[in-house]
């Protein structure tokens, strides 16, 4: 079973992104901003766009350079 993290960064490297609650689907988290955040400062960048229109976020992110 993957960790939290490692489905995060699956989500976050999607080309359609993801919101919080795909964060929380998947991860099994009721803190998704606090994983993202966590995501960050191990080297991710994570970038967070509005969504004309709507009420939400999506989360687009890159992995860390080995």
């Amino acid at each position: 079973m993957k960790t939290q993290y490692e489905q995060i960064g699956r989500l976050l490297t999607r080309k359609s992104g993801c919101t919080s609650m795909d964060i929380i689907s998947a991860a099994g988290t009721v803190s998704p901003h606090s994983r993202i955040a966590e995501m960050k400062r191990s080297g991710w960048s994570v970038r967070k766009v509005k969504v004309a229109g709507r009420n939400f976020h999506r989360y687009y992110g890159t992995a860390p350079q080995a």
